[in-house]
Formats: structure tokens, sequence, C-alpha cells
């Protein structure tokens, strides 16, 4: 179902005579308007009829949803695909198909993972912080994907601008430039010989690695582009540290949002064989970094755009990371879907900005705090379950 309680606005966007209109939210990219870079790589698509009337489409980081749903609105006979790693973005594209009546293939996933081409066009509003590998393999991969004729069309932050005509100009044919204030828009071909290199997925997203300790544990991990907390322990870790030093888990366990895989790794260390990890959250980067680091065990990966939306039955002990959104109703439901997930006598770490905490605790009905930790802004709470 589609979390309406997260709408912000609704915004206009026209494309080539076509109007359409988006829902958008504070918990996605330009949450008040469409921003100026997709307005940018649209203007371009329409002034050089670069859209072709039939076809398949693919938008590869699609937010929202503007540039899909523009271009399905413009020729109906496309065929447009539309992924985000983000969840909540993808259930924010698949609304906003609906809302303006088009059809979309919409999914989560990473940025041209899980996408078989050939495609005729893919567009893309880059994100910044991928790291360079990623754009680069993107660069790389869009190319390989392409029916023959086929073309991308991407914009990037003008930083970053210089450096990716160069890898473009270098592993394609550019056919189009063009900058505007704060970005710049690439449009670009195969040449002959372009081969399809490794899954994006860990390869070019590898960052590094870090030894950590929690609770007398040394843990190893892997850390990955795209992700906080790629080389130390950030202060909402810290501050959760203490709280995990006589925590036992007993049975199944649920991490909510892992990041880099963190709490994940040291849950995983301390469970019984036959226990069931769970790994759940929004982000769908998040969640394949966990799965990595927890390898050669299995964990059970749940995509998810809220915690009550994650649907198992109850577990003993529950580890989870706060990133709620400004304006959303979110501390009354969270906190009884911390209740209904726990088992009689489970516990609940969570963490988070103190004022986050602050207004969970408010809506604590039927937990317990056992143990509470502050630290910069930051706080971790232990709760547990009567029983």
């Amino acid at each position: 179902m589609f979390p309406e309680f997260s709408v912000n606005k609704i915004v206009p966007l026209r494309f080539a005579g076509v109007d359409i209109r988006l829902k958008t939210t504070h918990a996605l990219f330009s949450s008040h308007h469409v921003d100026d870079g997709t307005m940018l790589l649209l203007k371009t698509l329409a002034q050089r009829s670069s859209v072709p009337i039939s076809g398949r489409v693919l938008d590869a980081g699609c937010g929202v949803g503007p540039l899909a749903v523009a271009l399905k609105k413009f020729r109906p006979a496309l065929k447009v695909t539309a992924r985000d790693r983000l969840v909540l973005a993808s259930a924010y594209t698949t609304e906003n198909a609906r809302f303006n009546g088009v059809e979309l293939d919409v999914a989560p996933g990473l940025l041209l993972d899980g996408t078989p081409g050939p495609w005729d066009l893919i567009v893309s509003n880059l994100p910044a912080k991928a790291g360079e590998s990623v754009l680069k393999d993107f660069v790389t991969r869009s190319l390989s994907l392409l029916s023959s004729g086929g073309l991308v069309a991407v914009v990037v932050v003008a930083p970053l601008a210089g450096w990716l005509g160069d890898v473009i100009g270098e592993k394609g044919e550019l056919v189009y430039r063009e900058a505007a204030p704060g970005y710049e828009v690439f449009h670009y071909r195969r040449r002959l010989g372009t081969e399809l290199g490794e899954p994006p997925f860990p390869r070019h997203y590898f960052r590094g690695e870090i030894t950590w300790k929690a609770a007398g544990a040394s843990l190893y991990q892997k850390t990955f582009y795209g992700l906080p907390n790629f080389d130390a322990l950030d202060y909402r870790l810290q501050v959760t540290l203490p709280l995990l030093e006589k925590l036992k888990i007993p049975g199944d366990c649920l991490v909510w949002e892992p990041v880099q895989g963190h709490l994940a790794v040291w849950a995983l260390q301390g469970m019984a064989e036959r226990s069931t990890l769970f790994v759940a959250g929004n982000d769908v980067l998040g969640l394949a970094a966990a799965a990595e680091n927890c390898l050669p065990k299995p964990v059970t990966i749940i995509p998810a755009s809220y915690l009550k939306d994650v649907g198992i039955v109850p577990v003993g002990t529950v580890l989870a990371q706060l990133h709620p959104e400004p304006e959303v109703p979110w501390a009354e439901s969270t906190a009884l879907v911390l209740k209904d997930l726990l088992l009689p006598g489970g516990c609940a770490v969570v963490n988070g900005r103190s004022t986050d905490l602050t207004r969970l605790l408010e809506y604590r009905t039927g937990l317990h705090v056992v143990r509470d930790e502050r630290s910069k802004g930051w706080r971790a709470v232990m709760l547990r379950k009567p029983g």
C-alpha cells in the first residue's frame, strides 16, 4: 500500500507539451519541485528529438519518477522500466505512474543491476555520491546494454562533469553535451566492441575494509561507496556499543536499516546456528552490503519502505537504526510496530538522533526502558517487552 501519509506536496511538470503531476516527499530527493538537473535533461531530450516513438526505455535511479512518467506519458507506446536503490522511491514512482494514468515496470534495484538489454534509451540523473568506480561502471555497462542506435542521456552535477566527460569519451561516442548552472547533460552512444563487465556489486561499490570491536568481539567487514561509516564508526554506532555488551540473542533477530552492515555482522556472530537473521530496510545498497558482510552465513533480506512493512513473525531481538523523515508522522507507528515485532521478554536496541528517540519514547506503550545512552546529539536505548 502506498504511504500517502508521507506525501509532502504535488508538483507539476510539463514535458514536450504533456502535463503531469508528481507526488513528492521529504524522504526523497527534490521534495518541493522537479530539480533543475532533471529539467535540463528533459529539455535536451525534447529539443534533440531523442525519445523514440516505441521501444524500451530504462530510468536508472528514478526517484519519484519524473523522467519515467514524463517519457511514458509523452510516448505511450514505449515500454518504460524504472529502478531505484530506495524501496520508497520505487513506491512513489509506481504511485505517480498510477496518478498520471500510465503503466511502468518499477522495482528497487542498484544502478543497471538486473536490467538486461537491449535498451533503446537509458536516462539517469546520476547520483553524485555514488563513487567514481560506480559511475565509471555505469558508463561502460550502459553502453553495453544499448540496442543498435540506442542512446544514453544523463545529467550530473557540475563538479563531476569534466571527469565524466572524459570517461564517456574514452568508452563511447559523445553525441551531445550541454551545461547549465550547477549541472551538465551528456548524450552518448556505443562504439563497436563494447563489452559487458562484471556485475556492479560488490566489486564496483567496494571501498575498503575495517576491523572494529563490539562487546568484546573483534569483527571484520567490507565497506562500500554510497553508504556512511566506511572507515570508522560514527557517533550513532559509538553510542550503541555499550548496549550490546550484555545483550544476548536467544533466537531470531531483525536488523532494521543495516547501512554498511555493522549490527548485522555483530548479531550473526552471537546467534544460534538454527536462528534466522532478518535484515530489512529501505536502501537496497545497505541490504546488499549487509548480506555481503555476513557471508558465508545466510541472511533473509527484506526490502521495505518502513518498519511496519517488514511483515515477519515476532522475534526475540530487534536492532533498529532510525532515519525518520522530517514532517512525516512516524513516531507512534514505529513504537507500536517495535512492540508487535518482539516476543514476550524480547529486547530492542534502537539508535538515532536524540530528538527522534525522545519522540519515539513518548509512544513506547508496552515497552520498558532498560538502558539509555547519549553522546554528541545521538542516543541509543534498550527496550524490553514484558513476558
